[in-house]
């Protein structure tokens, strides 16, 4: 008896020390996959930056750069299944390893990611950019692609049948493609997360909350049928019942065309606050011989004040440059921020828009320094970078900033003028919002099986319609894709899902800095500007250190305590002036609020 006691002693005590062993292993396996990734990810960065191309972006998604980047990754998922990590006794060390598990996403396909998933996602984008459609009413024209000829068009577009000619036109052109290429993209999500044992869902969505996001849409709900129903009266009285219902969904062509004149002469409020007496942000930016290194010094300096570290000195002289002398276009910046060594190119346009854009840009720079001490695992920050550039950019575009460093020095910033910007600020967020979820409900779905494919454009309307109050302008044939060119950018990485975040949690950021630098409640929360104040960086930097070392919600907690997941308040807190404007209005117009479903046939 005494024996068999001892035997199962003894034997217990070896089970242990070899799960002892196996952690033991594990933490050094993880820290050398740390070192080795940073290595990695850091000599690609630099290689892409030194080369002779301007297109930062292309030199990342270049097949060369893939296939190295894929082999890596796949090499450290396979050699981290030599621990069963399910067992560790460490929960933290378990989820280290859940997180090596999926660390290769679609990548864990290997050589089927390139014949089949890369061309995919290349043929996704060139959907946009294929020259493939006739311009309205002209023979013999040269061939426009519909992003960036097209969406050009329709900012400057106020003729109701050339807008339905390109919104159809399109559709006609790459509905049937679309449709083969997006399928693609299920089925090897769908293979990768087999591959990986992570739920597809998981694999795709990550850290974002579908309820979450549908809880914030029912919160700004009531906002929303208000803007919804102005505009809506606004397009009923410029192009008649034949076109736009009084109490119906807004026809998609004539949403699309609100959304991309929301900045513009002659949009639909012009009547009512024109473009042309808001400040010459433009102009006086050009006056003062603005360039696009002073932009990014002014922005930097911007978070300087809250107390960071001044990014050093090697990354202005060795890791930032101009990319290109063209200024045409969008010329967004190229960042690549998966280690602390961030590299940066960038256009020499200056305009307003680049100028507050480059506060963002600069968030995900200081971000990414605030991460350097964490292993490479740790170092994703659940893309809240993105949200901390909003929040910063509402800070810098107020009129209360703008004086304070002086770019806007004699303008007079009346009632009409605040109200004139809150509102073009208010049609590109709230209108943008429920696309950016409907789009990712729709995939949601898809990949839940509570819809099957079959049947996705017309769950893809009934969403526009619930969400939106938005229905397609002519019924739509059997089948059709009618996702817009945007649902297809960068699909793998669930953009729609970060950009509708990023949005919510901006507003969020932004009241909660606003409060501890003391302005808000105080004063209202649209002209606050936390510029300057130490504490709001402080509580930035608690948040930033984190990374993703601790579970999502927990990392936001840092910020926002007792308030730690997506909510609308802030963003119904900043546009409470419009909301007044927006009620009065529809009452004296005696406009319906909300919208009856559409009836338009979707087959």
């Amino acid at each position: 008896m005494k024996l068999a006691i001892i035997v199962l002693i003894l034997a217990v005590i070896g089970v242990c020390q070899a799960a002892i062993s196996d952690e033991v292993e594990a933490r050094k396996f993880a820290k050398k996959v740390s070192g080795d990734l940073y290595n990695f990810y850091d000599n690609i960065a630099e290689k892409a930056f030194n080369a002779d191309e301007d297109d930062f972006e292309s030199l990342f998604s270049s097949v060369e750069t893939i296939r190295a980047t894929s082999k890596a990754l796949v090499e450290v998922v396979k050699d981290s299944r030599q621990f069963d990590y399910n067992k560790f006794k460490d929960s933290d060390l378990r989820e280290v390893f859940r997180t090596i598990s999926k660390s290769a996403g679609l990548l864990i396909l290997e050589e089927e990611y390139f014949s089949t998933v890369a061309s995919t996602l290349n043929s996704l984008k060139e959907l946009a950019s294929d020259k493939d459609i006739e311009k309205y009413k002209c023979i013999d024209c040269e061939y426009l692609s519909y992003f960036p000829d097209v969406q050009k068009l329709i900012t400057q577009s106020n003729d109701p049948d050339e807008l339905l000619y390109y919104w159809q036109n399109w559709r006609e052109k790459n509905s049937q493609w679309s449709a083969i290429h997006f399928y693609t993209l299920i089925q090897s999500l769908k293979t990768a997360a087999n591959l990986t044992g992570v739920p597809v869902l998981e694999l795709w969505s990550e850290f974002y909350d579908i309820e979450e996001m549908e809880n914030v849409m029912l919160q700004v709900r009531p906002l929303y049928q208000q803007l919804h129903a102005f505009i809506r009266n606004q397009l009923y009285e410029k192009y008649g019942p034949l076109i736009v219902k009084e109490n119906g969904p807004i026809p998609d062509h004539l949403f699309q065309q609100v959304l991309a004149q929301a900045w513009t002469n002659d949009s639909v409020i012009d009547d009512i606050y024109p473009h042309k007496n808001l400040p010459p942000y433009d102009k006086i930016l050009s006056e003062n011989e603005f360039n696009a290194n002073m932009m990014f010094g002014i922005a930097s300096d911007f978070y300087k004040t809250l107390g960071f570290d001044p990014i050093p000195k090697e990354f202005w002289d060795s890791r930032f440059k101009l990319n290109s002398n063209s200024d045409t276009g969008d010329c967004r910046a190229d960042i690549y921020d998966l280690t602390s060594n961030v590299h940066m190119k960038f256009c020499h346009k200056v305009d307003f828009r680049k100028f507050l854009q480059a506060h963002g840009y600069m968030g995900r720079i200081y971000y990414a320094l605030e991460k350097k001490n964490l292993p490479f695992y740790y170092f994703s920050s659940y893309d809240l970078e993105y949200p901390l550039g909003e929040a910063s950019i509402l800070s810098a575009s107020t009129p209360k900033h703008l004086k304070e460093i002086g770019l806007v020095k004699n303008f007079d910033f009346s009632a009409d003028v605040q109200m004139n910007r809150l509102l073009r600020m208010g049609i590109h967020t709230m209108m943008n919002l429920p696309t950016f979820f409907v789009h990712t409900k729709v995939m949601h779905d898809l990949l839940a099986d509570t819809v099957d494919i079959e049947n996705l454009n017309k769950h893809y309307w009934k969403l526009m319609d619930e969400f939106a109050g938005v229905e397609p302008p002519t019924d739509r044939p059997d089948n059709f894709f009618d996702f817009p060119f945007k649902f297809y950018i960068d699909l793998d990485e669930n953009t729609q899902a970060r950009k509708f975040v990023s949005e919510i949690l901006g507003y969020q950021f932004y009241r909660k800095l606003c409060e501890i630098s003391g302005q808000y409640p105080a004063a209202p929360l649209n002209n606050c500007d936390f510029f300057g104040s130490k504490a709001a960086g402080d509580a930035l930097k608690k948040m930033m250190k984190l990374g993703s070392s601790k579970p999502f919600h927990e990392v936001l907690g840092q910020l926002l305590p007792g308030d730690a997941k997506l909510n609308g308040e802030g963003l119904l807190e900043y546009y409470k002036p419009i909301a007044s404007f927006l009620e009065d209005k529809n009452k004296e117009s005696e406009v319906k609020i909300g919208w009856i479903p559409s009836k338009r046939k979707v087959a």
